[in-house]
């Protein structure tokens, strides 16, 4: 009987807990029921006022920027969850059905961009409204789009539809404000202006935006805009798709194919030149070798770009999963380039042995995809694969992003090694080191890239209820199908961005390959610098031949600045290579007689370039000493008496016997009559061969323009809607660091050329020969502005670049001038006391002038930066 008590107790007991928990969940859901309703009915006494401006001046792409205001009474519902954190799923319904309407799934808009979350705050009644007691919400919705790509791009209530030659802006607002009152909706479409309009505006603003005024009884008006915008803009539009997409990748491809014909150029005539010792002749193989690699890498990546871009893969398409298919393939091709860079690199049994793991890992899962069962179709939509699946396509990601890496180290330091241009402890790297670094590069990255997926994603479907609840819809054909809510999309996200890391990253190696070529060149050009420096006694400094022609390629590929596209396009970027070229070889040719050492000897006739020898250098520096003693001695000689006439005529005569002395080959030579014995040793510069000069030069470059690169890596990467960019693009943050250290190395390859060139270029001062490479930096430059000024779009930093590029040459001029004194420097003194004895009063304070004009011109150029910012370039996989 208490047995039977017992069990009776229990069942009741969990039969009271049972209906307490049904009953509370109950309670829970009709809440949510409740609280989850649009109250469509409760926004007809809302007021709405919508405007989109088209803004097409100084851009590549147009930007269309949207504002909403809306009114909305406190008796509407949800008005109240506007007042909580924009963190919580209550607050984000509401938002939603304000901003998309009365819808439950997940939605993501990945072109639409907010600067800040919408602004709510108290409101008056609005007119009409002024014997009501209601209190009133104000909320601000504020969004922008590029319009890059063709199709529909939809930003705020608008929708714009963008086609070959039209664009169509069109207002398509939620349904749940189809009743509101709607007070005001402007449109502003830029130059040149609305082709049609429907229904006819009310009226036209001074600057050509189009207000409508509907009547209070009309609700939501259907307002169409056609616009025909000017053709760089309609071009830009098209970019990504085809035939125009192919036209820009093939153009991509001609900058490396020019820089590979060019060394190929060198090649021919580097065997005409003299019987190459064993460091030469191993640094000529290695840049013919690499111009081999480099053109079999370009033609791998860039040629399946090509593919990509005439299979239309880069268009923004309904059929947003079709592209996923494209993504595996990037793998086999970032397999095929670490390999060519592994064959060029030559590495240890180990190191080799590593990268064909890595390969094999990388080529199997597109090989072979039945073994893996990899659908890369399926694999960006819910539901997600099993764990096996991931596990290969993350392993096939990280191996085909590694072996590039490896690759890319390996051959640079056979590129630095066998060149002399770094001497390491141990003749082969250790392959546990390699390892960590090419892991700790990959873990970064990797890193960085899941965080900005996952920043992506969140401002995406910022709007999108958090909850994931699935349910079954009927579609209609009658088909009844599941619908996955925010996690099971989230995921999808995660995945889809893991199938496109490596065609995304490869972009991000694929850019620094122009550092690889200039090392390649420089190997060269110092095992012949120091085999001539052994071979003669003869100071000729200046490179002559085949030198000189590697430096003039030196110049397009790691000095010259990385000019840009036009209507973001790259089908004319092959041109700037050659436009550098020529910049550089016609101020040489055209200044080149100005130069000091080219000015013909009083006595022989010769050049002094030719004449002068290395062991010059001591007596030129002595007679500079003496020169400069006997014309204080003349400025102070002021006297009328016959003792202080003799004095200084003895000084004159003295000063005439400076300029006599003997050539190299041991005859009797004069200077000439406008050179003096301190222009000649200035035209020496501070060491005895150019290769050592143009090393010192690069050197003095680094601390100098480490503001400048800062400055330029905060202007095109971190200020603005660039630092937007940079935050959400898949490689955005390691870019920052990776394009401060490529500025430093351009900085540092244009002061080497200052230095190596320092014969060759006009003047007898330092900042006067940085003029002359200054004004061949700035040509190309000058050009590219010139198109963009027609074309109406942004001149970015251009104008800084040439600049500052102008500065730091001047100051590095200014350093090799007082280096070249610098055995007359006292001790406890700084170089800066060299100033006076490198230049006479007159002379440094117009360098100080001019120094601080420049200065005073970067600044001024400081303050007049444009926003250059423009859409991020990612890959966005996934669009439900």
């Amino acid at each position: 009987m208490t047995w039977c008590l017992r069990g009776l107790f229990s069942v009741l007991l969990v039969g009271l807990l049972s209906g307490s928990v049904v009953a509370e969940a109950y309670a829970v859901v009709s809440s949510s029921a409740s609280d989850g309703s649009c109250d469509a009915r409760g926004l007809r006494t809302a007021t709405v006022e919508a405007h989109l401006r088209i803004d097409h001046e100084d851009r590549t792409y147009a930007k269309a920027s949207a504002t909403m205001t809306l009114t909305v009474p406190m008796s509407w519902r949800p008005a109240a969850h506007l007042l909580l954190s924009t963190g919580s799923d209550r607050y984000r319904r509401a938002m939603r059905c304000l901003a998309r309407g009365d819808h439950d799934g997940v939605e993501t808009r990945w072109e639409e961009w907010r600067v800040k979350d919408p602004a709510v705050k108290p409101a008056t009644a609005p007119s009409g409204e002024e014997s009501s007691h209601k209190r009133w919400l104000e909320v601000r919705l504020s969004a922008h789009a590029w319009v890059a790509q063709r199709g529909t791009v939809a930003v705020g209530p608008w929708t714009v539809e963008v086609s070959r030659t039209r664009w169509d802006v069109r207002l398509t607002p939620p349904d749940t404000l189809g009743q509101a009152r709607w007070h005001e909706v402007t449109v502003d479409p830029g130059r040149p202006g609305a082709r049609s309009a429907e229904p006819r505006a009310t009226t036209k603003e001074d600057g050509g935006a189009l207000v409508w005024r509907p009547a209070r009884a009309q609700g939501a008006p259907s307002v169409e805009v056609g616009i025909e915008p000017a053709w760089p803009r309609a071009f830009a539009a098209l970019d990504d798709s085809p035939p125009y997409a192919v036209y820009s990748a093939v153009g991509g491809s001609l900058w490396l194919i020019a820089a590979v014909v060019a060394v190929w150029c060198a090649l021919i005539v580097l065997p005409r030149h003299g019987v190459p010792d064993t460091v030469e002749a191993k640094a000529v193989t290695n840049l013919r070798n690499w111009s081999l690699t480099l053109l079999g890498v370009a033609l791998t990546v860039q040629g399946r770009d090509v593919y990509l871009a005439a299979a239309g893969a880069f268009e923004n398409t309904p059929d947003w999963a079709r592209g996923a298919a494209y993504a595996p393939y990037a793998w086999l091709t970032s397999a095929v380039a670490g390999a060519l860079l592994l064959c060029f690199a030559r590495p240890t049994r180990a190191v080799a042995l590593l990268g064909a793991v890595l390969g094999v890992g990388a080529a199997v899962p597109v090989l072979l995809p039945g073994v893996t069962g990899l659908d890369p179709e399926r694999f960006v939509q819910p539901p997600g694969p099993g764990y096996a699946t991931v596990g290969v396509v993350w392993g096939a990601t990280v191996c085909s992003f590694a072996l590039p890496l490896l690759g890319g180290a390996l051959a640079v330091r056979r590129l630095a090694v066998d060149g002399g241009l770094w001497r390491p402890r141990r003749q082969r790297p250790r392959t546990w080191l390699l390892m960590t670094g090419v892991g700790t590069v990959v873990a970064l990255i990797g890193g960085s890239y899941a965080a900005a997926v996952e920043r992506d994603w969140n401002r995406a479907s910022w709007l999108s209820p958090r909850l994931d609840p699935t349910r079954l819809v009927i579609d209609d054909s009658g088909a009844v199908q599941r619908e996955w809510g925010y996690g099971g999309w989230h995921q999808a996200e995660l995945r889809s961005s893991l199938l496109w890391f490596t065609e995304t990253s490869q972009w991000w190696w694929f850019g620094m390959w122009w550092v690889l070529t200039g090392l390649a060149v420089l190997a060269v050009l110092r095992s012949r610098a120091v085999r001539t420096a052994r071979a003669t006694t003869l100071a000729r400094r200046g490179p002559k031949a085949v030198d000189r022609l590697l430096l003039l390629l030196l110049f397009p590929v790691m000095a010259a600045m990385d000019i840009g596209v036009y209507t973001g396009s790259e089908a004319v970027v092959g041109s700037w290579f050659f436009l550098n070229f020529f910049a550089l070889a016609g101020i040489l040719r055209l200044t080149g007689r100005r130069a000091v050492p080219a000015r013909p000897s009083s006595g022989s006739g010769e050049p002094l370039a030719t004449t002068l020898s290395a062991t010059h250098r001591a007596r030129l520096l002595d007679r500079a000493r003496r020169y400069r003693e006997l014309h204080a001695g003349l400025r102070g000689a002021a006297g009328q008496t016959d003792e202080d006439t003799a004095a200084r005529r003895d000084m004159e005569t003295r000063l005439r016997r400076l300029h006599r002395w003997r050539a190299s080959t041991g005859s009797p030579d004069r200077l000439p009559r406008d050179v003096s014995v301190v222009d000649a040793v200035l035209a020496l510069g501070p060491c005895d061969t150019w290769w050592e000069n143009g090393v010192r030069a690069a050197r003095f470059t680094q601390p100098v323009a480490l503001v400048f690169s800062a400055v330029l890596v905060w202007d095109e990467q971190l200020r603005g809607d660039a630092l937007t960019n940079t935050l959400y693009d898949r490689i955005g943050l390691p870019d920052v660091a990776t394009q401060f250290v490529l500025w430093q190395i351009g900085y540092a390859a244009a002061g080497f050329l200052l230095g190596a060139l320092w014969q060759e270029l006009p003047g007898r001062r330092g900042p006067a020969k940085a003029l002359a490479l200054a004004v061949a930096y700035a040509l190309p430059i000058g050009v590219f502005s010139l198109g963009n000024w027609s074309l109406g779009e942004e001149q970015t930093t251009l104008a800084f670049a040439a600049a500052s590029m102008l500065l730091i040459l001047t100051l590095t001029g200014v350093r090799m001038d007082v280096e070249t004194f610098r055995g007359e420097l006292l001790p406890g003194r700084g170089s800066l006391s060299l100033l006076p004895v490198v230049y006479r009063t007159r002379y440094l304070s117009m360098q100080f002038a001019w120094v601080l004009a420049q200065a005073a011109a970067i600044a001024t150029i400081v303050q007049f930066f444009a926003d250059n910012g423009g859409p991020p370039w990612m890959f966005s996989g996934v669009s439900p």
